[in-house]
């Protein structure tokens, strides 16, 4: 769906983030911003880990503390699968215009994340890990921000973040080993951001 185009143009009136939180909690896919690559890539690794929810954020690289910030206004609260332990999350209005409603989901921390995004086209799979250290409060930008410290070259990671554009889609867990298992059997390349 395309959320922001479609409310910005008054031909939708409220945003989607509630119902793909719960489509999110529940296994299934609820991707943003009418992003068809990253859809995707939840279809793929939503099957890949059975029913783990994926977070699409916009990155904030903070190179003074060398973290990755992963915003965005929707996330899951059971970002270990529907049978998983609940987050707390709260709802809040939209952040670009404080309309609406979307999800500050307060992501569980000290856990290793896999971040990914598959391209058909390429036949290729980005991927970077990182450990999740915080949430970012502050009211500026999305309302959810994982930060989390990428495992490798964070400076590889600055200089080629935007190869592909903006969105990236990461998980809970390390999920490498089965992302190049996936894209072997596909006959795609895995490049590694970090």
């Amino acid at each position: 769906m395309n959320c922001l185009g479609g409310f910005y143009g008054g031909h939708i009136h409220a945003y989607p983030c509630l119902g793909f939180h719960q489509l999110l909690n529940d296994g299934l896919v609820g991707a943003c911003e009418c992003d068809v690559r990253s859809t995707a890539t939840m279809v793929a690794m939503t099957a890949l880990t059975q029913g783990r929810p994926g977070y699409i954020s916009d990155p904030v690289i903070d190179t003074a503390k060398r973290q990755i910030i992963y915003a965005h206004c929707v996330a899951a609260n059971r970002p270990f699968g529907p049978q998983g332990p609940s987050n707390p999350f709260e709802i809040l209005t939209h952040s670009e215009d404080r309309q609406g409603a979307s999800v500050r989901s307060v992501l569980p921390v000290g856990y290793l994340t896999t971040t990914v995004e598959f391209d058909h086209g390429r036949k290729e799979v980005l991927l970077h890990q990182g450990k999740a250290v915080a949430n970012d409060p502050d009211d500026r930008a999305c309302r959810t921000k994982l930060c989390a410290e990428p495992v490798g070259d964070m400076e590889k990671l600055f200089a080629e973040w935007d190869q592909w554009g903006w969105h990236r889609v990461t998980y809970y867990g390390d999920l490498k080993k089965p992302v190049y298992a996936l894209a072997d059997a596909l006959g795609y390349r895995v490049i590694e951001e970090a």
